[in-house]
């Protein structure tokens, strides 16, 4: 039971007015929320007249409320609850969590929690439109003196626009099961690497040819320690975000009395959202790239590496937002807005190219600051870019388009902005079953020192498969790795339950973290790292809730960190010390710029290509499918590009056919894009998803159409078909190759930009069941929330049929109202029923948007 004494519960029922609570502000709310008192709601009730419509498609709008009435003791406290009302015809979209943070009089934060509020749960009240539902936020008891105390509404896709209410706030006390454990482990003495026993190699090629002495050693390092059988641990936040009840900054420490071999931070901190100020340190003039910064040098001190990954904010919703005293304003969480054609926009020549490198800016503040310091960092931009729940993944750019933002945000950073100690990190998700599938979007060896990949273990079971899966992925990046004179990493990995991170109690595989290292030991992997402690809704690691106690895998992880073969800040060699010489990595490099993947060609253009380094001879080769070349062109330098207009005689040559445009350096073919000559775009229905008519027999094509989603050991495949029983109209079909085991999954998903389907009210298709019974996902997303419905009990039968499925039965992921206006995404998905493999096919035709 709960090991708390319990205190006399306090509640605020705000029958005489809103007493103590005030208006605290916002964070990414458009315009300013009225706070006032109505004492017709209840027995008296705080009013808040909002408008999320301006902010429909973020996943995190907040108001705050404030409580004056501080300090307060929090000994003997577990729970506030209170009556939220609001109005269900106010509302399309979305739903709305909440949060609780209390700061203690020694400026620790001490609560720090945002549950979602179940609006499903709401009971209406009479003779009104308004609905009523409780909230209840439970939190870890903590003997602090509060002096900062904070309700807020937070907006999640919603465009509620009208009154909220809050009434009957109570702090109070509950009694809870512990659901911690004494700590109960011996730490084990860890000796520091011998760094005279490593592999270290005399000389390496970062792709910076003006690399810092200090990122050619920690190169140097990484190589070494890769081929040593030791891994380094790291993990994401781990000096500013906690989860444990210490005075220190890191749940590591508080667990091991070590930190972290790699210690990440992310670009939402230099912006505000992943990092705060206090009062003192504004009022010094200190920003928040100052104190990212600050954190960067601090795991340096410690011993630890500094690694940087970036979840950018959509620049089409900053420029929306405007400048505020001459500056855009990057702060909020938008990096899940996928509308707006993001990365074709910010790339030079876009209408939002100022506002991306005034974000990339701040990057280069950031690193200037370390570079100053001697200390490099580990940059890792854009990652799991073959996913489509970012605005750089694939279903909502081009093959050629990600990799020219990623070699373009290089080149600013490194030519335009000076930064020379940035290590440059490739990872897109696994798992993977090839390397054609690994290097799909992957910007080439002349832009990339880390090869790495994010992979998550979702519901670990007793005995399911996933390390296995793991372990393939690894093997497969670590010979590329090795084949291109790379370094790998597992550059995010860890526990998935349900749609959180790891769960506070129940771990069905509390030694992961050890069997994570004995499969990563097996083979050369630099490091390994987990994401962030924010709360315990949302955590990666275990961690400790008093000098004695904590979650019930702290023992588990003390036996992981006591392995000789897992490296911490505290047995990191000092890398600073080698004699390292470089040689420059790729001297002469080349990239198309345009055309773009699968522009379609029907009259004279101009191929444009960047290319750096001594070259003698630049050349542009035109070719059909069947690799044939029908015209090349010598290129000529204009305004620091390389530059030939394909012409009318050579389009005329070429016909209409899929074919590719590669660009040639002295002789050698360096990049190469797939496009369509002569073929005009067919004219545009809103209505239609998919007909499958319009990528010429091209797999290729329809595969750059759709981004894959697969789990542990799976696998999905997209390919044409034109057997007349395995489509419905036409020449061609979809063939949705899928193989799937114990709680698995795979899918494929189309971009559809936002397209308005107001007009509709069902999705509609012919599709061929395969008779295996497997969960058959139909998915549409809207303002950034997926809405499922699942027809697993078609998926039994094999005849083909027509499916027409109101979008009344989509529900939707949190809760939300599927909004038609705005839809993002449609997806196909197979899940998992049962505990064998399943190896088959699905057939598709004419999914479109319908009118009953």
């Amino acid at each position: 039971m709960s090991r708390a004494t319990a205190a006399e519960a306090q509640t605020w029922d705000f029958s005489g007015g809103l007493g103590p609570w005030h208006y605290g502000g916002v964070w990414d709310y458009s315009g300013t929320p009225e706070l006032t008192y109505d004492a017709a709601v209840g027995d008296g009730a705080a009013k808040l007249t909002v408008d999320f419509t301006n902010n429909a498609k973020k996943s995190w709008s907040e108001i705050k409320l404030e409580n004056g009435a501080l300090p307060l003791a929090l000994e003997g406290y577990n729970v506030v609850t209170y009556d939220f009302y609001f109005n269900p015809k106010s509302m399309s979209s979305g739903t709305f969590k909440t949060k609780l943070y209390m700061t203690s009089d020694k400026n620790q934060e001490v609560v720090n929690t945002y549950p979602d509020i179940d609006l499903d749960s709401a009971e209406p009240i009479a003779g009104t439109s308004l609905k009523k539902v409780n909230v209840h936020i439970p939190f870890e008891p903590a003997n602090a003196n509060v002096a900062y105390f904070m309700i807020s509404i937070v907006g999640s896709n919603t465009d509620y626009k009208g009154e909220l209410y809050i009434d009957q706030i109570t702090l109070g006390h509950e009694v809870v099961k512990d659901i911690y454990v004494d700590y109960t482990a011996t730490l084990a003495n860890k000796s520091k690497v011998d760094i005279n026993m490593l592999k270290i190699p005399a000389v390496v090629s970062p792709v910076d040819a003006k690399a810092d002495s200090n990122t050619v050693k920690l190169l140097a390092y990484l190589k070494g320690i890769a081929e040593s059988g030791k891994t380094l641990y790291g993990h994401q936040n781990d000096l500013h975000k906690k989860v444990g009840r210490g005075v220190g900054p890191s749940d590591t420490y508080e667990l091991t009395g070590d930190y972290p071999a790699v210690v990440g931070m992310d670009g939402l901190a230099l912006t505000g959202s992943e990092l705060d100020l206090t009062d003192a340190e504004r009022a010094q003039g200190m920003t928040f790239v100052d104190k990212a910064a600050n954190v960067g040098m601090e795991a340096n001190r410690v011993g630890a590496i500094v690694t940087l990954s970036c979840h950018m904010p959509n620049f089409a919703e900053v420029a929306a937002k405007g400048k505020k005293d001459g500056k855009y304003d990057y702060s909020g969480y938008t990096p899940t807005v996928t509308s707006g054609d993001v990365v074709a926009r910010i790339l030079p020549g876009g209408d939002l190219n100022s506002v991306y490198t005034g974000y990339l800016d701040l990057v280069a503040e950031y690193g200037q600051k370390l570079q100053a310091q001697g200390i490099p960092v580990l940059f890792r931009p854009f990652h799991e870019n073959n996913g489509s729940w970012f605005w750089w993944g694939a279903a909502f750019c081009s093959p050629s388009q990600y990799k020219n933002l990623f070699r373009y945000t290089e080149e600013y950073l490194r030519d335009k902005k000076g930064l020379h100690n940035f290590l440059y990190a490739y990872s897109p998700g696994g798992p993977f079953i090839s390397e054609e599938d690994y290097l799909t979007r992957y910007p080439g060896d002349a832009f990339v020192d880390i090869i790495g990949f994010d992979m998550y273990h979702k519901d670990p079971a007793v005995q399911d498969t996933w390390m296995d899966s793991f372990g393939s992925t690894m093997e497969l990046v670590q010979q590329f790795a090795q084949q291109h004179n790379k370094v790998a990493a597992v550059t995010e990995t860890g526990i998935l339950v349900g749609n959180s991170a790891m769960a506070k109690a129940g771990n069905k595989r509390p030694d992961w973290f050890k069997e994570a290292l004995q499969a990563v030991a097996k083979h050369k992997m630099a490091y390994f790292m987990t994401w962030s402690n924010f709360d315990e809704t949302n955590f990666d690691q275990p961690y400790m809730i008093s000098d004695k106690r904590g979650h019930e895998m702290i023992n588990q992880f003390v036996d992981f960190y006591n392995q000789q073969d897992v490296v911490f800040a505290g047995q990191m060699a000092d890398y600073k010390t080698l004699n390292i010489k470089q040689q420059a990595a790729a001297g002469t490099y080349g990239y198309l710029i345009a055309p773009n993947s699968n522009e379609r060609i029907c009259q004279p253009v101009r191929l444009k290509a960047n290319v750096a380094g001594k070259v003698q001879k630049v050349r542009f080769i035109v070719k059909k499918a069947d690799g044939t070349a029908v015209a090349v062109m010598d290129a000529k330098k204009s305004g620091g590009t390389y530059a030939a207009t394909m012409t009318e005689a050579s389009l005329s040559a070429l016909g209409k056919t899929v074919g590719t445009v590669d660009l040639q350096l002295d002789g050698n073919t360096v990049d190469s894009v797939k496009v369509l000559y002569n073929m005009p775009q067919p004219p545009l229905d809103p209505s239609l998803v998919d007909d499958f008519e319009n990528y010429y027999g091209d797999n290729g094509m329809l595969q750059s159409a759709y981004s894959t989603n697969i789990g542990a050991g799976c696998n999905v495949t997209a390919t044409l078909t034109e057997d007349v029983a395995e489509h419905k109209s036409g020449d061609t079909g979809l063939k949705f190759h899928y193989k799937i085991g114990k709680g698995g999954y795979a899918g494929v998903i189309k971009s559809l930009k936002g397209v308005d389907w107001s007009a509709y009210n069902a999705i509609q298709f012919w599709v061929k069941p395969d008779g295996q019974g497997q969960r058959l996902i139909i998915q549409l997303n809207s303002n950034g929330e997926d809405f499922e419905v699942d027809l697993a009990e078609m998926a039994k039968e094999s005849g083909p049929r027509l499916v027409t499925i109101p979008f009344s039965q989509f529900k939707g992921k949190q809760n939300g109202k599927f909004d038609q206006a705005h839809v993002q995404h449609f997806a196909i998905y197979c899940n998992t029923i049962g505990n064998e493999m399943v190896d088959s096919n699905l057939y598709f035709d004419d999914i479109k948007a319908v009118k009953q």
